[in-house]
């Protein structure tokens, strides 16, 4: 069974809380230091909290420049076989000029 995120949070808190307490008691400090060191502590957790997001952030960003180069790759193969195609049908019945049937297939692909 998988245990229910809400129930994980309360669980860790206890055991944040608990410990807390323990260090406290150990250490004898007053209520007033262990928040300073909580609030270091949160610090750091916030950096690292940050660090994951970016670190995230630019792995999906490095999918999606990948994905885009494939498909920009395939757009240009699917172009170039078109106009080859075209060029190749129109010279043959035209007898017309390959380089200009080319440009004038390009200008259209871009429109």
């Amino acid at each position: 069974m998988n245990t229910p995120i809400a129930i994980k949070i309360e669980c860790a808190k206890g055991e944040i809380m608990n410990a807390m307490q323990q260090i406290q008691n150990k250490y004898a400090l007053p209520p007033c230091i262990i928040d300073g060191l909580i609030s270091s502590i949160l610090a750091e957790v916030r950096e690292e909290s940050k660090l994951e997001l970016l670190n995230a952030t630019s792995a999906a960003m490095r999918e999606t420049e990948e994905e885009i180069k494939k498909a920009k790759a395939a757009a240009k193969k699917v172009l170039k076989e078109e106009t080859d195609q075209v060029s190749e049908s129109d010279t043959g019945q035209q007898g017309g000029h390959p380089e200009e049937e080319k440009e004038e297939c390009r200008e259209e692909a871009k429109e």
